[in-house]
């Protein structure tokens, strides 16, 4: 889930290049709605390479992950047994002992069906895997693929995804209906997104509707992303802030 700049070249708000300091584009944060999850990026996990982002999980929004053993499976994209609707396989996080975590792609690598959390088979022959996503019994010729982790102690696991990361752009445009933000960036197919705006960077974001043509009504609370560039308008209220667009991602 990707983060972006403020609106420019107004009092209060901060120029690209220390914006960049502050936000790592393209990472994913996850805050808790339910079962939902919404992405967007501070700087606290940065990426280790161009390509990766950061998925941001809270341990105390997960009652699985508070034990030893305990196991969740988070979605980016619809998914079947057999394999992911979309570019991205769900992420096994899986608690070890104390503070060791182990974030897994659920891909099994014997024939690319979706694992399911630690301590069940594969569904469709049969591999299982240990916690640290080692085979335990196969047909599985090889482990499951691990992302890099960093636990801060307390409640913040950041998990290190490859591709990930996208780019955003935004440009202020007067539009027949007002002033308005224009967010473009890549989408990944079957990835929905939203648009967030907070005031300050410490602030959490707020979910705010949008529009996919300058002049359109802003309605939409969501993007259903299909591989191309996805362009969306927001009603621009406040002199001042930050907009995020951000994954949606699901507990499944």
């Amino acid at each position: 889930m990707n983060e972006l700049n403020p609106p420019a070249g107004e009092e209060g708000t901060l120029e690209r290049r220390t914006f960049l300091r502050h936000f790592v584009l393209g990472a994913a944060f996850s805050t808790f709605l339910g079962r939902q999850w919404v992405g967007t990026v501070l700087a606290d996990c940065e990426p280790t390479t161009p390509t990766g982002g950061i998925l941001r999980v809270k341990i105390s929004d997960f009652p699985a992950l508070q034990t030893q053993d305990g196991s969740v499976r988070l979605a980016l994209n619809p998914f079947t047994a057999n394999a992911p609707s979309g570019f991205f396989y769900p992420i096994l996080v899986n608690r070890g002992s104390g503070d060791q975590f182990f974030a897994l792609r659920a891909r099994c690598s014997h024939n690319g069906c979706v694992v399911p959390t630690f301590g069940n088979a594969c569904p469709c022959h049969g591999s299982e895997y240990a916690i640290d996503g080692s085979v335990t019994a196969g047909p599985a010729p090889a482990p499951l693929t691990r992302y890099a982790v960093t636990f801060d102690g307390v409640d913040l696991l950041c998990i290190e995804i490859p591709s990930l990361r996208y780019a955003l752009t935004a440009t202020t445009v007067e539009s027949g209906v007002g002033p308005r933000v224009r967010l473009q960036f890549q989408t990944r197919s079957n990835a929905k997104y939203e648009v967030l705006f907070r005031t300050a960077i410490s602030d959490a974001g707020a979910v705010v509707p949008f529009s996919t043509t300058e002049g359109g009504a802003a309605t939409l609370t969501q993007l259903n992303g299909n591989g191309a560039q996805g362009t969306l308008y927001v009603d621009r209220t406040s002199a001042a802030g930050f907009y995020s667009v951000a994954i949606k991602v699901l507990e499944a």
